[in-house]
């Protein structure tokens, strides 16, 4: 009977885990509202509602994969906050699901599990709702598990479809893209340069290959230029190119870096600690080990794959290869957090050390191995649950105490109980009994000599139109002279009545955000035309003066 009752148990026991892990990524959506990196999103999803065409009719420098996600979301279910975050979390129960189903092909079935949970709850932690990298992640994910049954099957069409799941994942973020393009071609070499039989030459190995990255490379191909093509004949080549690819490459690194911790943490100061200093140098080392962990797993992963290679201890299959791809990508996604250091930037890197840590752990791999390299892995495996289950679950019980899923934050329709700031809800209540639907307002900083981010997201709360194309200001951007003209000159054809400015405070980060460009022409403009007639905390609402 127990026998019988077995793949029962088995399926109820998957389904309550299933159950656990979407409460897990639930637990955070009623946190408050970020209004930059969560509010541009939203808004320019409105917009091109609204017959905006991106990078023609407004600035930004991601691709636009997650903001006609978002519009066409908004369209079918309503514009509000609660279904972009249903929608967000759906994406991030999808790369939880994908990275379990990923590590029941390269681990055993137990840590599978654990690689479910642990994902579940870094995703779970990690905030940033509509973070267009998580959909470009879970595509990638889902190309991968295409490329494992290409291995396992030999069937060409799993290639073809791990091609076209890479292009959509481009259309999201083009760089997760080529990372992922990389790993899986990486992959299908090795597959065909040790997989294949021994019996055939060198030479035959490599034009398999080189067929086999062909369907790969022009499944991918043929999604992103009929995507970014259709992009691109509507908004321009050349807007496209300046604002996706030559901004995010050059600039933005100027603006937007910050320092990396020094590789020796000085291990010395936790031996002095005292009730002033302990706190700082806890964040210190917490940030040292959330940088540096990644790079130690994948520096072990490759290293014990290499010593197997030598050795002749390995069976190169399906599991071996899927521990390949997966460690490629992480070690490339490392670059998110090259290009800026700080928690959410070092999320998918995090994500795939994990699933490399349990592989690592896997009976075939960490029975074939010395005492002293079991030793590693089993501190590789009390680091990983430390930084990601037991911090985060701290973290996120936390947000449970303070903001619960079933609270009601918030009275603004679009904000859909999610809590926002209190001076930012009373500026949105009094802009939207002062204007009429669909009219243009501006929504800006105290000061545009010294831009690190504005609020973004009070044109999507109020419901009311950004009267230029620059409604998200950027450091480097909007600090310009040219772009404040035209930010000006918008204002003025448009004959907007009312602007807010928001006291933002002033970066702080060893970058060009924390510099003043000089350039006052917008701050003097609104000082000539506008008067203030309200405030709530850090919002002025500012009218037009009629002479």
């Amino acid at each position: 009977m127990m026998i019988r009752n077995a793949p029962l148990l088995s399926q109820t026991a998957t389904s309550l885990l299933l159950l656990c892990v979407l409460l897990v990524l639930l637990i955070q959506i009623k946190t408050p509202f970020n209004f930059y990196d969560e509010g541009f999103a939203v808004f320019n999803a409105t917009r091109i509602m609204n017959g905006d065409v991106p990078y023609k009719d407004f600035w930004a420098i991601y691709p636009p994969g997650q903001f006609y996600a978002l519009a066409a979301l908004f369209k079918a279910f309503g514009t509000s906050l609660l279904v972009s975050r249903v929608y967000d979390t759906f994406v991030r129960f999808m790369i939880a699901f994908s990275v379990w189903l990923i590590a029941k092909k390269i681990t055993s079935r137990t840590l599978a599990y654990f690689a479910f949970i642990t994902t579940a709850l870094l995703l779970g932690s990690a905030g940033f709702y509509t973070y267009a990298v998580f959909p470009s992640l879970a595509l990638s994910l889902l190309s991968i598990l295409s490329l494992l049954e290409y291995t396992d099957t030999g069937r060409r069409y799993w290639l073809l479809l791990a091609g076209t799941l890479i292009g959509f994942a481009s259309f999201f973020r083009w760089d997760i893209g080529l990372y992922v393009s990389i790993s899986l071609v990486a992959t299908v070499f090795l597959f065909h340069l040790f997989r294949v039989t021994r019996e055939s030459r060198l030479s035959t190995r490599a034009l398999f290959a080189a067929s086999e990255i062909a369907i790969l490379l022009g499944a991918t191909v043929t999604v992103v230029l009929t995507c970014y093509g259709y992009v691109s004949s509507v908004s321009g080549f050349g807007n496209l190119w300046d604002q996706v690819v030559i901004f995010p490459t050059t600039i933005l690194h100027d603006v937007r870096w910050r320092p990396y911790p020094a590789l020796l943490f000085p291990i010395f100061a936790l031996s002095s600690l005292n009730i002033s200093t302990s706190r700082s140098t806890y964040s210190e080392l917490l940030s040292w080990l959330r940088f540096y962990f990644p790079l130690a797993v994948y520096g072990i992963a490759f290293s014990c794959y290499a010593h197997s290679i030598l050795s002749k201890r390995i069976i190169f299959n399906t599991q071996y290869f899927g521990r390949v791809a997966a460690g490629i990508l992480g070690v490339l996604l490392f670059a998110q957090a090259l290009s800026r250091y700080d928690y959410i930037h070092v999320v998918p890197t995090s994500l795939m050390a994990s699933l490399v840590v349990v592989s690592l752990l896997s009976p075939n791999v960490f029975n074939s191995v010395n005492r002293a390299i079991k030793l590693v892995l089993l501190l590789l495996l009390t680091g990983l649950v430390t930084l990601y289950i037991f911090l985060p679950a701290r973290y996120l019980s936390f947000s449970l105490r303070n903001f619960s899923p079933l609270g009601c934050y918030s009275q603004v329709e679009r904000a859909s109980c999610i809590p926002l700031r209190n001076d930012q809800e009373q500026a949105v209540e009094y802009i939207r009994t002062h204007t009429i639907e669909g009219e243009s307002i501006f929504v800006g900083n105290r000061r545009h000599d010294l831009i690190f981010v504005n609020d973004i997201g009070f044109y999507f709360l109020s419901a009311r139109q950004s009267a230029s194309r620059y409604s998200e200001l950027y450091p480097g951007v909007a600090t310009t002279l040219p772009v404040q003209q035209v930010i000006a000159h918008d204002i003025e054809s448009k004959n907007v009545k009312w602007i807010v400015l928001v006291n933002i405070p002033e970066s702080g980060e060893p970058n060009a955000s924390a510099n003043s460009s000089g350039v006052s022409y917008l701050d003097d403009f609104i000082r000539s035309k506008y008067s203030l007639v309200a405030e709530f905390g850090d919002y002025q609402i500012l009218e037009m003066v009629t002479r």
